[in-house]
């Protein structure tokens, strides 16, 4: 059966570096988000158009940054982050600081999602969020104004479980085979740069596109077009609406749904989307420096 997961994940904003105010380097610390600008794709009237899209996201690779002097409240970023992926990559092992993954990742093609809160370290015991079907929802975002009586979601991704590849995290050799090309590298290899010592399956999932959807339905992040503004804009807010709880914690919330309630729910989703200025951002690129 398919279903409806809320799922947060550290809503603060990424600062430049402190010796460099217009770069961030390789996130070795607590995750994070950007708000960033990518060359992409935008659903435009039924079709896919290309643009430059500012968005919320996970890039914990190098950016460029430029400071947003325009931020009416602190819901508003402060930075814009051109995100790009350096020739040479770090490699963690033997290394102090442990490089972070980006997951979900919505560059390189259709969006992926491949660890984060699928099984839980202290007992090695998987969660529903390693069984996931085709046609389930993931909303990835944070929670604001947490633990107070105005808290709400911060939806930045919408991803759609198109299909999945199952791998074992002791295996050396995972998802090797797989076509991922580089994002074995900077993603799945900066979680696991060593195999696990305990066999465990988890499963690496790819996003409906928009060309491939999954009951009409496609994965996209709320976006607008990059025009040279000097001000971004808040994370899409959800609250009071079914599936939703307003002041979630770090577990995510699964609920069980049927096909057409899902449908459903992703198209309330998308309207709410609309009503905020966003556009539906389907594709993103980050530059090879």
């Amino acid at each position: 059966m398919p279903k409806i997961v809320q799922f947060t994940h550290p809503g603060s904003e990424h600062k430049p570096d402190k010796k460099n105010s217009n770069h961030k380097s390789w996130n070795t610390g607590n995750h994070k988000r950007k708000f960033l600008l990518s060359k992409g794709e935008y659903i435009h009237e039924n079709k896919a158009k290309e643009a430059e899209l500012v968005f919320w996201g996970e890039w914990e690779p190098p950016s460029h940054v430029k400071v947003l002097p325009n931020k009416p409240n602190n819901f508003f970023p402060q930075w814009l982050h051109e995100p790009y992926l350096p020739e040479i990559l770090p490699n963690s092992t033997g290394y102090q600081a442990s490089y972070q993954n980006t997951d979900p990742c919505v560059f390189d093609g259709e969006f992926k999602y491949f660890v984060c809160k699928q099984f839980k370290p202290k007992n090695k015991k998987l969660t529903s969020l390693a069984r996931l079907e085709r046609g389930s929802i993931i909303l990835f975002g944070s929670t604001g104004n947490q633990n107070t009586e105005d808290a709400f979601f911060q939806l930045d991704t919408v991803f759609v479980v198109s299909n999945y590849i199952e791998y074992d995290i002791s295996d050396p050799n995972s998802l090797s085979d797989a076509g991922l090309g580089i994002y074995r590298d900077y993603a799945f290899k900066m979680a696991f740069p060593n195999p696990s010592d305990f066999s465990l399956k988890l499963r690496l999932y790819k996003g409906a596109t928009f060309q491939n959807p999954v009951d009409g339905m496609y994965s996209f992040s709320p976006a607008k077009v990059w025009a040279n503004q000097d001000i971004g804009f808040p994370r899409i807010s959800l609250s009071n609406m079914d599936y939703i709880t307003n002041n979630l914690n770090a577990a995510p919330k699964v609920t069980n749904a049927s096909t057409i309630e899902v449908v459903n729910f992703w198209n309330q989703i998308r309207e709410i989307t609309k009503k905020c200025g966003c556009v539906e951002g389907v594709k993103f690129n980050y530059s090879n420096q």
